[in-house]
């Protein structure tokens, strides 16, 4: 009630039917979202190895070599990213710590170390990785 009156509010959308669907869309652009910020996490280590796009520094020793398809691991699965390249000027391939980084998850690693820390023994190692990656 406002002021003695009752307020009526109005939607123009079916709000239950909004509401429903509000989890998997905040889901979907999470996930665009944290893909772009791992895109320029490796663009930016690219970036301070090399220089930046078509200005290269020359004593950087390393140059720009392209992308190709490759993958991290976020949220716990593994998503196809495109990767970019670098190469050192005699022509080896330059190692991106972040990229290298970015494959691991270090999610599973914790879980088996808390378990063992939590009074689990080593000689049940491989049991206890088998229950966390079963959940």
């Amino acid at each position: 009630m406002l002021g003695g009156r009752e307020l009526a509010l109005r939607l123009p959308l079916p709000l239950v039917e909004v509401w429903e669907e509000l989890p998997a869309e905040v889901e979907r652009l999470t996930g665009e979202v944290g893909l772009q910020i791992l895109g320029a996490i490796l663009e930016d280590e690219v970036r301070q190895r090399v220089g930046p796009p078509y200005r290269p520094d020359p004593a950087s020793g390393s140059v720009r070599w392209g992308r190709q398809p490759g993958y991290v691991v976020f949220g716990g699965q593994k998503i196809p990213l495109t990767r970019p390249r670098v190469r050192s000027r005699p022509g080896e391939e330059v190692e991106l710590e972040n990229y290298r980084r970015l494959q691991q998850d270090g999610r599973m690693q914790r879980a088996v170390a808390e378990r063992i820390v939590c009074g689990l023994s080593t000689r049940k190692y491989r049991r206890a990785v088998e229950s966390v990656l079963d959940g």
